[in-house]
């Protein structure tokens, strides 16, 4: 089933990662696993409860413990589970283990400028705009902004109520 959403240009072309729109095998799988269970990564699924199902995944990587950051991710792959705030959610907890089990001080994020879910998402956590790369990232053979976003422990629990 992931390998199946992986494969789905609906679901990885706001990504604009080139290496998300070539056709993946079982071994991309093996190696984010291997990825998400390495030490400076904590990858995790996304199963949604009320209907018993995996619909997703999420991460944190680029984990330093100098510098008490990381990088963050998610990708809901069942289309059903699309517009329904899950991504918020997700982060919320993402950020709870983030900022109260491994003791960051900052997570970072990006999207592309035409992801505007990921960048609402990112707005209504708390997250502020730290940078724009211009016109770097491609779909659908057009040039297009990257945002960068990044929120620190106390924007966080200042912002949301967890």
């Amino acid at each position: 089933e992931y390998l199946s959403w992986l494969n789905d240009k609906e679901v990885t072309k706001l990504t604009a990662s080139q290496e998300l729109q070539k056709q993946k095998d079982i071994s991309f799988i093996d190696k984010s696993f291997a990825r998400f269970t390495s030490k400076n990564c904590r990858g995790f699924f996304i199963f949604y409860k009320p209907d018993k199902i995996f619909i997703g995944t999420t991460k944190l990587e680029k984990i330093s413990y100098y510098s008490r950051s990381a990088e963050d991710g998610i990708l809901i792959g069942n289309k059903k589970y699309w517009g329904m705030g899950l991504s918020k959610k997700v982060y919320q907890l993402l950020l709870l283990h983030a900022f109260n089990d491994l003791d960051l001080r900052k997570v970072r994020g990006g999207c592309n400028e035409n992801n505007l879910p990921m960048v609402r998402t990112f707005k209504s956590l708390g997250y502020k705009l730290e940078g724009r790369l211009r016109k770097v990232d491609i779909i659908d053979e057009q040039f297009s902004d990257h945002f960068y976003f990044g929120i620190f422990k106390e924007e966080f629990f200042n912002h949301n109520k967890c």
